[in-house]
């Protein structure tokens, strides 16, 4: 595993779920659906690359954004607590104060489905960003210390492809069900 570059997994940018920036959300949803059908996806696409009219990524759907737009409430919250470490009595505060989810959620989705993705999709930091030759220790890293999901992977100054964190894992599975168990009679001297 140690060998392993994030090339190595990535899903290609032209196989992943893409949509343009002027997308309804309704739409890219069915889109979602749609090419997961058609394609008969083991573990279907949960997030969606946003294209310019250049046709370059220039953002990500994921499924927290949606969430997070569907209870406009959040976007307030999170606004005047930027670094998200919540304790138990804030986010039961919070909820309260903010009524957070008071709306039928067929209200919610009816809303949500006609706003652009543009104007939920968030667009990658640095943090958020591997390269295709990087180890996959370094995107391993990146998960742990809290980068979005998935992360973009690069060459040169173009997004390349995804790296989903379940692929990942399903990696760091196999290399640790094909490793031999360590006995603490393996560490005696």
């Amino acid at each position: 595993m140690n060998n392993l570059k994030v090339s190595d997994l990535m899903i290609p940018v032209v196989e992943y779920s893409r949509v343009k920036e002027d997308t309804s959300v309704h739409a890219a949803m069915m889109e979602l659906v749609k090419e997961s059908k058609d394609k008969n996806l083991s573990h279907p696409h949960r997030d969606l690359l946003v294209e310019g009219a250049d046709g370059k990524v220039v953002g990500m759907v994921t499924m927290l954004d949606i969430f997070k737009h569907m209870e406009p409430s959040y976007l307030k919250l999170l606004s005047k607590n930027p670094s998200g470490f919540l304790d138990k009595s804030y986010v039961q505060k919070v909820f309260k104060d903010f009524n957070l989810w008071s709306e039928p959620f067929n209200s919610l989705c009816q809303r949500i489905g006609g706003i652009k993705v543009s104007d939920i999709m968030h667009t990658p930091e640095q943090a958020d960003i591997v390269g295709e030759e990087d180890k996959l220790d370094k995107a391993l890293h990146a998960y742990i210390v809290g980068a979005q999901q998935p992360l973009l992977v690069r060459k040169d100054d173009r997004i390349t492809g995804v790296l989903r964190l379940g692929d990942v894992f399903e990696k760091v599975r196999d290399s640790i069900l094909a490793c031999e168990i360590a006995t603490t009679d393996n560490f005696k001297e």
